[in-house]
């Protein structure tokens, strides 16, 4: 039998030397995968270090570490990942969420008030994360999740029931293909936006997740083309579109969002000082 002390050093110890990994992400993994085996918060968990774990708890994490020095990403073996402090459904028909994601979820927060009347497109939602956290926030607002894929639309759909939201759907479309006849007052997307010979897919964790969601021709730049191009069609006056994309595009992504007649064009920086999210109105 182990304690939780000397689980959690073996986990630690594992990724790092196995899989690379910095002690501080080791650390991080290893408290997801303890509170995902004993239901209890990191909190809890530390503050008893002398815990013993459960013969069936230990083979548990032991299983969950195998998975993972395969390199198969913590968050499918989970099926579940944190965005925005809520804990969301995944598979490996979607992306993992990501952090840089939540830039625009601060954006659009600091520029609606929480009481706002509007609707929302969430444009390629995958997982939901983005609708799902807009329409958790914006109770008087219509929010609609649309996406290529109907496997990411059914995760989308368990975690628009799992918060329990009334003012969110579903809609499956090729970008805007099946639109109904209704206008926005803001799209977002988190569109598919690395090319095939980014450096970034050196990293082995991409392997696993849906390629569709991740690339797009014309250097990363052809979803984002389509969805800014098309995006007049669907927006009111004073609409706005914001999008999410590379940390080397912002200049091309700029010019899109010129071409294309958008007015008030913005740059949104990230923690690391990198445009991440730009956004016009119409």
């Amino acid at each position: 039998m182990s304690t939780l002390s000397s689980i959690q050093k073996e986990i630690t110890s594992s990724l790092a030397i196995k899989l690379g990994l910095s002690t501080r992400e080791s650390l991080i993994e290893a408290k997801f995968i303890l509170e995902y085996v004993l239901k209890r918060t990191y909190a809890q968990l530390y503050s008893d270090r002398s815990i013993i774990l459960l013969k069936e708890e230990e083979l548990y994490i032991r299983n969950i570490i195998k998975q993972r020095l395969q390199k198969k990403p913590l968050g499918y073996i989970l099926k579940e990942w944190d965005f925005y402090g809520e804990t969301f459904l995944i598979n490996s028909d979607v992306l993992i969420p990501r952090q840089d994601t939540e830039l625009l979820i601060d954006l659009i927060f600091k520029e609606y008030k929480k009481e706002t009347q509007i609707n929302i497109c969430d444009l390629g939602t995958g997982s939901g994360i983005i609708g799902i956290t807009l329409a958790r926030r914006f109770k008087n607002s219509q929010i609609m999740l649309t996406d290529t894929s109907k496997e990411a639309l059914i995760i989308a759909q368990e975690n628009i029931n799992k918060f329990k939201l009334k003012n969110a759907k579903t809609l499956y479309s090729n970008w805007y293909s099946e639109f109904p006849e209704v206008e926005f007052d803001l799209i977002v997307s988190n569109p598919p936006y690395i090319d095939i010979d980014d450096p970034f897919l050196k990293k082995d964790n991409l392997q696993y997740e849906p390629e569709k969601a991740l690339f797009s021709g014309n250097h990363g730049y052809a979803d984002i083309e389509i969805i800014v191009n098309n995006a007049r069609d669907y927006l009111k006056e004073g609409g706005q579109l914001m999008i999410e994309h590379g940390y080397n595009q912002s200049n091309l992504v700029k010019l899109i969002f010129e071409n294309a007649k958008f007015l008030s064009i913005k740059q949104h920086l990230d923690i690391n000082s990198k445009i991440r999210v730009t956004s016009g109105l119409v």
